[in-house]
């Protein structure tokens, strides 16, 4: 769980600091207070998923593949949840990462 939750915040910390250029591990790091090594594992995945894609060398870092991903696309690319749960992943396909940081509920 807290991977899970960790993972919805460094992508909610991505989208908002996201302006085009890649965003280095080091800086999501400052921001979520997350170490680099937990971070690399978390982003991983997240590339795996496609949520991101990284740019190597220098001024690298990582850039969103989709803008403004759900708590659903975030949550499966993390973990396996077993089929009781899909019920939730749907309800929050409708869920942008990005609101969770202004505080706004979903309108689906």
């Amino acid at each position: 769980m807290k991977r899970v939750v960790a993972s919805v915040q460094v992508v909610a910390i991505l989208n908002r600091i996201y302006n085009g250029s890649p965003v280095s591990i080091a800086s999501i790091s400052k921001e979520s207070k997350l170490s680099v090594s937990y971070l690399e594992q978390i982003f991983s995945k997240l590339r795996s998923s496609e949520i991101v894609t990284s740019q190597r060398g220098a001024g690298g870092g990582y850039h969103l593949s989709k803008a403004n991903p759900s708590v659903a696309d975030v949550v499966r690319a993390v973990t396996h949840t077993p089929d009781s749960f899909e019920p939730v992943l749907n309800a929050l396909e409708w869920v942008p990462v990005a609101h969770l940081m202004q505080g706004k509920s979903p309108t689906p």
